[in-house]
């Protein structure tokens, strides 16, 4: 075999084990992949569980076949089964890259909302997106706009699409999504682009989250181009690319299916864009927010004032549904307990308790001393640092530095949480206590949960509420 023979081979097979390597693909979880959907339907304000349910009836939240490649029927691909037959989205980055293939079935649907929200096909009530009955058109249209899904036509499929969709959702979501009034839509064709049927009586929230004037924001999307327009759903005026940076000075406003909001571009652009393309990055009070995953959070700006204050440290990530462990919570409340003492000027925040000598040999040398701070203080009575910490354990250990008071010797913290009987009487103590202070509140309608983790957003809002209490 001379060289050149040899030289091909390799090259043949360095091409084989490449195409390979690129076209191999294996399928996330499925908690993964509702992770993934959550994260798109979040940011293009799409309730995220009509984009799970499309998922679900898609193609089964399986993005790949067996062998690896693509999942591909037709000429529809990948988890959301997207036709790309007149070239609106990247080829290969449908087949390969799911979180883009997200994106798109997000657009796909938003295309079809709009179509409704603007008379191209039918619409429900006043069109508000975050009303989940709202949205049986376009899901009637995501998969064709076709007789075939009229429930009362002759020709109708056994299952309609949308009714898939809403079966799956209250199967395996446990969500119920009324049907709209089946008698306004006619027996023998689709229903006329001009019909509208009201929202059913009982309906649903789709929990988009909305954004407040004074937030930063940026353009974001699959899209290339945005639009500025001198009105809700008025005329264009602004071309915008991606990443474009503005401040929220008006809204929202809901008109033509949409919440709109009026953004200030640089001081020199302003106009009216629909929530779905804009992304928070932070506010005008905290400015731009250091954490990444915090913009859509509801103790966003309670986090970002404790960066402020020196109780949290910057980092890519705050991971604020993450459970805190017992030496991450000494850190913010030795931290806390400094910035009391430093704004008031006072000594030592102490307890007179007397504590055995503790081992630290087990605690992380970048947490060693603001827990050697806790345990100086009196407060450390256990600790197993790397554990996670319990919303119960996190009352105990900030019981002794709050103020008791007869005020509240009558209250029955049992009459006020109904899932205290399993605790012991220190514990309920410790419960009582820091409620009584307004430093922790319940996790659900009389419910504490003194079982469950506390979050690192948690912990966030209890130094917040620790501080309130002792600044003066």
């Amino acid at each position: 075999m001379n060289a050149i023979t040899r030289k091909i081979i390799m090259i043949v097979i360095f091409l084989l084990i490449f195409n390979t390597t690129v076209y191999a693909g294996i399928n996330p979880s499925r908690e993964e992949i509702e992770a993934m959907i959550d994260e798109v339907a979040i940011k293009r304000g799409i309730p995220a569980i009509l984009l799970k349910g499309i998922a679900r009836v898609e193609s089964v939240y399986k993005h790949f076949n067996s062998d690896g490649s693509p999942k591909i029927c037709g000429t529809s691909i990948g988890l959301m089964q997207i036709n790309n037959v007149y070239g609106g989205y990247d080829n290969h980055r449908l087949k390969h890259d799911i979180l883009y293939n997200i994106e798109a079935g997000a657009d796909v649907l938003l295309n079809k909302w709009s179509m409704s929200s603007y008379n191209q096909v039918s619409s429900v009530g006043n069109m508000d997106p975050n009303i989940l009955e709202n949205w049986y058109f376009a899901l009637w249209a995501y998969n064709g706009w076709a007789e075939s899904n009229n429930p009362v036509s002759p020709y109708s499929k056994k299952y309609t699409y949308q009714q898939l969709i809403y079966d799956v959702i209250e199967k395996e979501y446990g969500k119920k999504i009324h049907n709209i009034d089946f008698s306004y839509l006619p027996r023998e064709s689709k229903p006329s682009r001009s019909l509208k049927v009201p929202t059913p009586d009982n309906s649903s929230s789709g929990n988009i989250i909305l954004y407040e004037k004074g937030d930063y924001v940026k353009t974001d999307g699959i899209r290339r181009a945005y639009y500025l327009r001198d009105a809700p759903a008025g005329n264009y005026v602004y071309q915008l690319g991606v990443a474009q940076l503005g401040t929220i000075t008006e809204g929202p406003i809901l008109k033509n299916g949409y919440y709109w909001y009026k953004v200030c571009i640089d001081d020199t652009k302003e106009g009216w864009i629909e929530r779905n393309w804009l992304l928070r990055t932070g506010d005008t009070q905290y400015g731009r927010y250091i954490y990444e995953d915090i913009s859509f959070h509801w103790a966003r700006k309670i986090i970002m004032d404790m960066y402020g204050k020196g109780i949290v440290n910057k980092a890519e990530l705050y991971n604020p549904d993450k459970p805190v462990t017992f030496e991450e919570f000494c850190i913010l409340l030795s931290n806390t307990l400094n910035y009391i003492e430093d704004v008031n000027q006072q000594s030592k925040m102490q307890t007179e308790n007397n504590i055995l000598f503790y081992d630290f040999s087990n605690v992380h040398f970048w947490a060693l001393n603001y827990v050697k701070d806790i345990y100086d203080r009196g407060l450390l009575k256990d600790i197993h640092p790397l554990e996670k910490l319990n919303r119960k354990k996190a009352a105990m250990l900030i019981e002794d530095i709050l103020v008791s008071s007869d005020k509240y010797t009558e209250v029955d913290i049992k009459l006020i949480f109904s899932d205290m009987d399993n605790l012991t009487e220190e514990e309920i103590s410790a419960v009582k206590t820091a409620y009584v202070n307004r430093i922790v509140s319940g996790k659900h309608i009389k419910a504490f949960c003194p079982d469950e983790y506390l979050t690192r957003a948690e912990a966030a809002v209890i130094m917040s509420n620790i501080i309130k209490k002792y600044v003066r």
